[in-house]
């Protein structure tokens, strides 16, 4: 089932010209699943394709994996203070288990 968190960042990537491939990547689903939701939805791409430096170097947060809002730091990794205690707090549950 998918979450409407995950809807949105399915939007937001693909309105930002992200392939399907990478947004199935970073939600860790299916790469037909993503294709599906935004052929169903009308999720569409706009502008040049992304280059393979711009897929790897996306300021993604690796928590939501929202894009990072405009004018944060470069090496910036969250974009909130509670995505970082929320993923922090995550990763280390699993380390102590």
């Amino acid at each position: 089932m998918m979450t409407a968190e995950q809807l949105e960042v399915i939007a937001i990537l693909r309105s930002l010209n992200y392939p399907y491939s990478f947004i199935a990547n970073e939600l860790k689903l299916s790469m037909n699943t993503v294709k599906s939701i935004c052929h169903r939805k009308g999720y569409k791409a706009f502008g040049k394709r992304k280059t393979k430096d711009e897929k790897t170097a996306a300021p993604i947060c690796k928590c939501c994996h929202k894009p990072l809002p405009e004018g944060m730091r470069s090496d910036a990794k969250f974009c909130s203070t509670y995505c970082r205690t929320k993923w922090r707090r995550q990763n280390f549950r699993i380390i102590e288990k």
